[in-house]
């Protein structure tokens, strides 16, 4: 049997040619235009042997049967946006940016929804109907790998997690079958789904509630220079005291265009101008240096962070949790991430102000997620152009994180951050141990779900769960 001559000793060119038949997709390699490997991420890519971009959920049954067949590891990229390997391998990879079909079922109000969909793709398709679904803050991100970990956003403090208003989901496990997972169907499966990511399949896709949803919000961005910190914390302090759930605020630093220290406060008010106004004003009166409120359309709202997106360069992400906020705190993460800035100029911390009270009411054992303590959430986003600085960026990440989180309780300094920014620490699965401990009392059940649909760790590329044994 012929082998393939262009680096892939291991695959038959007979079973690839086969392979290729059976996908309506498309079946890629090095050097074939459709080859695409592109991550918000640079330094997250792997250069895979084999890249499937499946149009239908059949394709990716036969990607994961060929991948078995064939020895290869398997790897899912979603939208891209994750700074870890995770969603990287250099076997096969399955690339869902081409499923991304949304149908509303509007009585029911219910989306369902291909896992390669992204937040503004979901924002547009709902609210024409009036409704909206709990999805991210963040335009790029696929709503896939999003929901199956846990999934906070804007509706956060009115519905709760993404996660817990998952209602159904599609799944290719790893022998190959195509499966249904909700209540009444593989009710195991479902319970793990709800937070423990990738480990139990690939999800094609979901079904989630909607919401009734505004046509509008009111958004803020509000630009100080370093002085007025003491004000903005005691600001925030001060809206955290009366905040209602539709409320929101992000607070930043890093630096601007220019290379000045600059902090920032973000906020969306899921509210009328009116209503938003009444919120936010508080830091509007401070004095920034720029000011933007606008009343933004809603399918408007997660392209607000755009310019994220758009940073260049290598990026590394780890979350921290804080239960202590002030500004001996808040001071304490600035001069650190100033220090940061000096060596990876385009680095940001971002405080998430989302209220967690919906989500902390919901039993821990319910699913999987298992991060259910009012803490809030920190981005600690390394960013540095070049590989000069490649081999310390780990390592300052950390540090970072670190100090962030020193002023808390011990639980919130132990705590792998929340987990869809807990890249740092989702590939390193030579152990059990990072598992063990971002599902917490979950863990034990988790392993009995992956004993059962994945006895063999075909899904092993992000917080790993060993089967029970």
């Amino acid at each position: 049997m012929a082998e393939e001559s262009t680096g892939f000793a291991s695959i038959s060119a007979e079973s690839l040619v086969n392979f290729r038949q059976r996908v309506k997709g498309t079946v890629s390699q090095p050097g074939d235009p459709e080859y695409n490997l592109s991550k918000w991420a640079p330094n997250s890519i792997k250069p895979s042997k084999v890249i499937v971009t499946p149009a239908v959920v059949e394709d990716i049954a036969e990607a994961v049967k060929f991948a078995r067949a064939q020895g290869l590891t398997l790897g899912v990229r979603g939208g891209g946006h994750s700074s870890s390997t995770a969603s990287a391998t250099d076997g096969l990879l399955i690339d869902m940016r081409n499923m991304t079909l949304i149908r509303i079922d509007e009585p029911a109000k219910l989306a369902h929804i291909e896992a390669g969909a992204r937040t503004n793709e979901v924002e547009a398709a709902t609210i024409k109907h009036g409704l909206g679904a709990c999805v991210g803050a963040c335009s790029q991100v696929s709503v896939g790998g999003y929901i199956l970990s846990g999934g906070v956003g804007y509706s956060t403090g009115t519905y709760g997690l993404a996660a817990d208003n998952l209602v159904a989901a599609t799944v290719v496990l790893a022998t190959g079958e195509i499966a249904r997972a909700s209540e009444s169907e593989n009710p195991d499966l479902f319970w793990a789904l709800r937070g423990g990511g990738s480990n139990f399949g690939v999800v094609s896709e979901v079904v989630v509630r909607l919401h009734p949803q505004r046509p509008d919000a009111y958004a803020i961005a509000y630009f100080y220079i370093p002085d007025k910190l003491p004000e903005v914390v005691e600001a925030i302090r001060q809206w955290l005291a009366v905040r209602k759930g539709h409320e929101a605020v992000q607070l930043r630093f890093s630096l601007d265009m220019e290379g000045k220290p600059v902090v920032i406060v973000t906020g969306v008010s899921n509210s009328t101008q009116e209503g938003g106004e009444k919120a936010f004003n508080r830091f509007r009166d401070i004095g920034p240096v720029k000011a933007i409120n606008v009343q933004v359309p809603w399918q408007e709202v997660s392209n607000l962070a755009n310019a994220a997106n758009e940073i260049p360069g290598n990026k590394l992400c780890v979350g921290a949790h804080i239960d202590v906020f002030d500004f001996e705190q808040a001071k304490k993460a600035y001069d650190a991430l100033m220090e940061l800035a000096k060596s990876a100029p385009f680095s940001i911390v971002i405080y998430e102000f989302y209220a967690f009270d919906k989500v902390a009411s919901v039993p821990v054992e319910s699913a999987a997620f298992s991060q259910r303590d009012d803490f809030v959430n920190v981005i600690c986003g390394v960013f540095w152009m070049g590989e000069e600085f490649s081999p310390q960026a780990r390592d300052e990440c950390l540090k970072l994180k670190k100090v962030v989180s020193g002023s808390s309780s011990t639980k919130a300094q132990e705590s792998l951050g929340y987990v869809n920014t807990a890249d740092i620490f989702s590939t390193l699965n030579e152990t059990d141990d990072y598992a063990r401990k971002l599902f917490g009392p979950n863990y034990a059940r988790l392993q009995q779900v992956k004993r059962k649909y994945d006895p063999d760790m075909v899904f092993d590329r992000w917080f790993a769960i060993r089967p029970a044994t």
